[in-house]
This record gives structure tokens, sequence and C-alpha cells, in this order.
């Protein structure tokens, strides 16, 4: 698992408890078993963009993804 998956999936899972959505609403709202959504959240199953945006937006948020230079450049 990279730094941006478990980032993601931490996000993910941070914005559930501030919502104060339990992932077994959350599961029932989107279609899914229980198990499976925390198999996403807690990398036993893969949390494509597309299944974290679903579940952040049941809190109120969205992705933004941007792009950076490195801050060390080759000359």
């Amino acid at each position: 698992m990279t730094p941006a998956d478990e980032q993601l999936r931490s996000h993910a899972r941070s914005a559930l408890i501030h919502a104060h959505i339990s992932q077994a609403e959350a599961a029932r709202r989107l279609g899914l078993s229980t198990k499976h959504l925390n198999q996403m959240i807690t990398g036993r199953a893969p949390l494509t963009l597309a299944w974290a945006e679903r579940i952040l937006a049941l809190t109120g948020m969205h992705i933004v993804i941007g792009l950076a230079h490195n801050a060390q450049e080759k000359a």
C-alpha cells in the first residue's frame, strides 16, 4: 500500500467519524456490506478513487487532486 493509498483511507475513515456516520450506516447507504466497506477502509480490499468519492460524499466532502513540481528539479 502506498502512502497516498493510506492517506485516502485515513481521510475516508476520519470523515465518517467526524460526520458521526458508522461504517454500518455508510455501507447501507452505499449498497455495500459492512464487511466490504471495512475492508476497503482498512486496506484489505482496494479503495478506488470512485469509491472514496462516494464515501466522502456521504459526509459532505469531496476529493480534490492537485499537481506540484518536485522541490528538487534537475538542471
